[in-house]
């Protein structure tokens, strides 16, 4: 089963503002639209994104999915674009079965490997 890491820019929401704080931290406020938000029984907020593959494949990075705040029906019959927020990389995971390590769905990068050092003989340690 495929795994998506999922990389936004907050900032990129729509009614999204950088500001800083009386005490110098930076801050996220977002000025969203009530028909944007989500609001549940228990008191919390969603905002809901769509995850789409790219019509073209994996870009330069390896991306292979965009993330987006969806349209509404009148919004897409109006045209209107959203900006993408974001990108997703999809990796898989084999059975547990096999042992064998995750590995990403794009091509292998270069790693570097490390030397090997010899045990000295006559360590009993069995790890």
């Amino acid at each position: 089963m495929p795994k998506y890491n999922i990389s936004i820019n907050a900032l990129a929401i729509q009614g999204a503002q950088r500001l800083t704080s009386t005490t110098g931290k930076d801050c996220l406020v977002i000025d969203l639209d009530a028909s944007r938000i989500l609001r549940h029984d228990n008191g919390k907020l969603y905002l809901n994104l769509e995850m789409s593959e790219n019509r073209d494949g994996e870009d330069q990075y390896g991306n292979s999915h965009r993330v987006a705040e969806p349209t509404t029906k009148d919004e897409r019959g109006q045209g209107v674009k959203l900006p993408i927020l974001g990108n997703a990389k999809t990796f898989y995971f084999p059975s547990e079965a096999q042992g064998a390590p995750m590995k990403q769905a794009t091509a292998p990068r270069k790693m570097a490997t490390a030397a090997v050092v010899d045990e000295p003989e006559g360590d009993d340690i069995p790890f």
